[in-house]
This record gives C-alpha cells, structure tokens and sequence, in this order.
C-alpha cells in the first residue's frame, strides 16, 4: 500500500515502521470478518485499527511522495518533462501490482459468480472518483485518492511556475498545496450540506472512500514533507511536541467517538466535516518523530524493513484474493474459538507468503525495469 521512492540505503527505521503498524493495523481490521459479529469494545477496537491504519497510510504516502515533488520543483529546469518523467516512475512503480491483482480479482469473480460492475473504470482508477465506491475489489479506493493527489499536484506545480515565473518556488509549493488542501475541505462541507446521510455504511462509501473528499489528507502528508525539507531544525527540535500535540488530537477524536458517542445521524456536521480532517491533524503530528528515528536495533530493524518490502503486496492481496477464497472455500460457521483463531493465524501466514512472491518474482523486477530504464 505505501509505496517509497527512497532507495534502500536511505531507510528510515521510523518510517518502516510506521508502514508495518499500517499494514497491522488493516490486517487486524479485516480479521473481524473470521469471527463473530459482537458488540463488545475489542471488536470496536478491531473495526477501528482498519480506518487508522488506512488514514496512516495517506499521511505517510504524502509526506513521503510530496517531498520527492517538492525538491524536484525547486530545480530551475522543472518542466514538461521532469513531471512526465515523475508520472513514468510512480506508474511503473504502482500499475504492475495493481493491474495483476485486478485482473485475478475479475477472474476469480467470473469462476465464483461474483457480479462484477464497470470493471473499467479500476485500471483508470475511477472506480470511486466522484461517485460511492464500487462493491468489486473494495480495498482498492485507496489507490486513487493518492494517485490523483500526486498528478493534481504535479500538473498544477507546472502551471504555476509557468504562469508566475518571478515568484519563489518555495511561496508557489506552499500556496499551490495549501490551496489544494482548503479547496477539498470544502468540499467536505458541500457534501455534508448537500447529502443526508444516516448510517456509517453510506457515510464509509460515499464520503470516506471518495476521491474528490479525501486527497486533503494525502496533502496534508505532502505540506509535512515541505515543512521537513524547508525547517529541518524546527522539524528535529520540535519533534516530540508534535507527537504529544498528535496524541492529544488522537484522544479526543476518540473522546467524541467513545464517550460522547457522537452518531451520524444526530450529528452528521461532526462525522462529514471535523472528523476526518481531525484525524488527519492527529497522524501527521507523528510524522517528525518517526522520521528522525532512523536507526532501529539490527535484527527489528531487518524484520521491519521486510515487511515493510511487502507492506504493498500484502495490502492488495490481503482481503479480495486471500480471505475471500478462504471464507468461501472453508465453512468455519461451526468453528470453536480456538478454531478460528488457527484459521486466522493461517489467514496472516498465507497472506505474507503470497506477498513475499509477488514481491520477490514481480514487483522487485517491475522496480528494478524502472530504475533501468528511467
């Protein structure tokens, strides 16, 4: 899911672990679907570590992305082909895992009957664009949130800095991202004007999962970089404040989820408008911490960074291939609790098996192509 253009010799432990609590955290998400349903506070918990873990990603995703973006526009000859060159690398870095396992996903709908929709539209990434998300491959509507982040900016970078030749790049990145980030916010406040919603299904799927209400958050990661890049003393100094200041925000977004039990129907302005950006303040206050670790002990260091290899093979296999066809192929209706526990630790193992071969055969290659050839 978090893809990095850093080579391998500039790893950040912290950031490598910040993609492995990411990828848990969906992972333990998803193991809610093994058990059953239950109204207790571990099975609330379970459901929240998918919608962190997947709004951590977007934060990271940003700050790593939007710092490769921002230095790249300070360079005097930024232009037509510096963005076409930046658009090359990230497809070639994203679409071979994506288009592979989008196509495994149709074929494995057509053999189980699965009724698949305007499949189209996925290898475009419009599947979630302006509209609610599509039922097929349902863990992919975090892909275009990113992708159209990124080409957005890129293509209005370029414009600027054709447009207003004389103004520092610096006040043009900065004006260009905080622009973008007020303009998708208010969105969010058409939207809640706009559409009644009335349960956390429609709100999930019409609002959280759309492209157009959600790249802010990509961008908040992407002002972060600029921040890390242009105050790296500020950055380093105020490191622990600001995840003291992230830990604050986490708490009291949890304090109006847990306590007051704020419910979208009473209350729809909290969950449409404040929710997801409060959430969004809160990760990215995290940021300058876990970047500025950079060295771990060897043998976590070693095992994070792996995992971190796979974190995005095992984000596009974990849910739609791997527990799709385990649910389907194994009745676990009559399972004894420690039954389901060995059918979730199975469920983890061929998970990060299958990801390690399509790391290790297809993605490292498609990366390695890359490299070569651009």
């Amino acid at each position: 899911m978090i893809e990095t253009e850093r080579k391998p010799t500039k790893r950040i432990f912290g950031l490598d672990l910040l993609r492995v609590i990411s990828i848990a955290l969906v992972l333990c998400s998803h193991t809610s679907w093994i058990y059953p349903p239950s109204s207790s506070l571990l099975a609330k918990a379970v459901d929240m570590c998918g919608f962190f873990g997947v709004e951590l990603f977007f934060v990271l995703s940003g700050f790593l992305v939007g710092s490769i973006i921002y230095k790249q526009f300070l360079r005097e000859e930024y232009g037509f082909k510096t963005m076409i060159s930046f658009l090359n690398r990230r497809m070639i870095r994203i679409l071979p895992n994506y288009y592979l396992i989008i196509i495994v996903n149709i074929i494995i709908g057509f053999f189980m009957g699965y009724p698949i929709v305007d499949a189209w539209k996925y290898f475009f990434f419009f599947q979630n664009f302006a509209t609610p998300l599509l039922p097929f491959f349902p863990e992919s509507w975090s892909m275009p949130i990113k992708e159209y982040g990124y080409v957005i900016i890129i293509f209005l970078l370029l414009l600027v800095s054709i447009i207003f030749k004389k103004v520092s790049r610096k006040m043009l990145f900065l004006w260009v991202i905080s622009s973008m980030i007020l303009f998708f916010f208010l969105l969010k406040i058409s939207y809640n004007f706009n559409t009644q919603n009335t349960t956390m299904a429609q709100w999930d799927i019409s609002l959280r999962s759309v492209v157009i209400y959600r790249i802010d958050t990509v961008l908040a990661g992407v002002l972060f970089g600029f921040i890390s890049c242009e105050y790296s003393k500020f950055w380093q100094k105020e490191k622990f404040k600001f995840a003291t200041l992230g830990f604050l925000l986490v708490f009291i977004l949890l304090f109006c989820l847990g306590y007051l039990k704020l419910k979208i129907a009473d209350f729809p302005f909290f969950w449409n408008v404040i929710c997801l950006p409060l959430n969004t303040a809160a990760l990215v206050c995290f940021l300058p911490f876990f970047s500025e670790w950079e060295i771990g002990s060897s043998q976590i260091q070693k095992a994070v960074e792996h995992i971190s290899e796979l974190s995005y093979a095992i984000y596009l296999l974990h849910y739609s291939i791997v527990l799709y066809l385990m649910k389907h192929f194994i009745d676990t209706s009559h399972f004894s609790m420690i039954q389901l526990h060995l059918f979730a630790v199975l469920y983890l193992a061929l998970t990060i098996s299958l990801s390690y071969v399509l790391y290790t055969f297809f993605e490292k290659p498609m990366t390695k192509f890359r490299d070569i050839k651009i």
